[in-house]
């Protein structure tokens, strides 16, 4: 006994395929965007509509006297600067110890190296709290507290593993044939890592720098440990330091988390061929 429903042709299960991955694409994407949208729509609002019941979807009255007042009324350029310098000191920082050491762990013979990077992401597994105390004390000690290089520095501790932990992974990755051609060839070390290694490995030393700079820019825990002088805050800082128990203007500070997700957004886009490059490379 035949089917009464007629077979689909592979070309007919391809156009089925497709249309579904957009569909899902497309649902996600708008989910997502969902409360980022409502967010800006919040910022340009009458402050009236912020907690209506129902939700006014569309704001009745568009102003942006909340961006003026972000910026003319308190230090939020001062709080954006300073999480930019920290944040790049950051990615600086973790660039230059990462590097030479994942180098290091993937291509010299010493014993315990092949466990070496993956047990010091175990440091992930502590609470926070355990690791700010003693760093607070160190920092103290030393005279990096309340200091904008100290932060990146607390930062850089953290990011370290995992930039570790990846670099290994995309050096492992370059077959030792092509540096021991460019030996012969009567290349240095130097040559070869400057010449050779970091070229071929620039989409894992972009994707670690999107890891760094993302934990820096969004850190709060070191930060509040660390600087005590409001005007060395970074930006989760200072928006957290905007509100008030008594008056909030929520607008306002919905108005700079949406500028603080700007940086982010663009740094990846900006490096986005080399990030999908990135999360092609196979586990080691």
């Amino acid at each position: 006994m035949t089917s009464l429903s007629p077979q689909l042709t592979q070309q007919q299960r391809h156009y089925l395929e497709r249309i579904a991955t957009y569909t899902a694409v497309i649902v996600t994407t708008f989910v997502v965007l969902i409360p980022l949208i409502w967010g800006f729509l919040s910022t340009i609002r009458p402050s009236e509509e912020l907690f209506s019941w129902p939700p006014v979807i569309v704001p009745s009255d568009v102003s942006f006297e909340n961006y003026h007042i972000l910026f003319e009324q308190t230090n939020f350029a001062l709080y954006f600067r300073n999480s930019l310098i920290v944040a790049l000191t950051t990615i600086i920082l973790t660039l230059l110890i990462a590097i030479p050491a994942a180098y290091a762990v993937s291509r010299y013979e010493f014993h315990g190296r092949r466990y070496i990077a993956n047990l010091s992401v175990l440091i992930y597994m502590f609470p926070l709290i355990l690791l700010g105390i003693p760093l607070f004390i160190i920092f103290q000690n030393i005279g990096l507290t309340n200091s904008l290089f100290g932060l990146a520095l607390a930062h850089t501790a953290f990011a370290l593993p995992f930039a570790l932990l990846l670099l290994r992974v995309f050096f492992l990755d370059i077959t030792p044939e092509i540096e021991e051609s460019a030996r012969l060839a009567g290349a240095s070390r130097v040559t070869i890592v400057t010449k050779i290694i970091l070229p071929l490995s620039l989409p894992g030393i972009v994707a670690t720098s999107i890891f760094a700079f993302f934990l820096s820019w969004n850190e709060y825990f070191f930060a509040l440990i660390i600087l005590n002088d409001n005007a060395l805050y970074t930006l989760p800082l200072g928006i957290a330091n905007l509100i008030d128990m008594a008056t909030t203007n929520w607008g306002m500070i919905l108005g700079g988390v949406m500028i603080m997700i700007l940086p982010p957004v663009l740094f990846v886009f900006l490096v986005y061929k080399h990030l999908i490059k990135g999360f092609g490379v196979s586990t080691v």
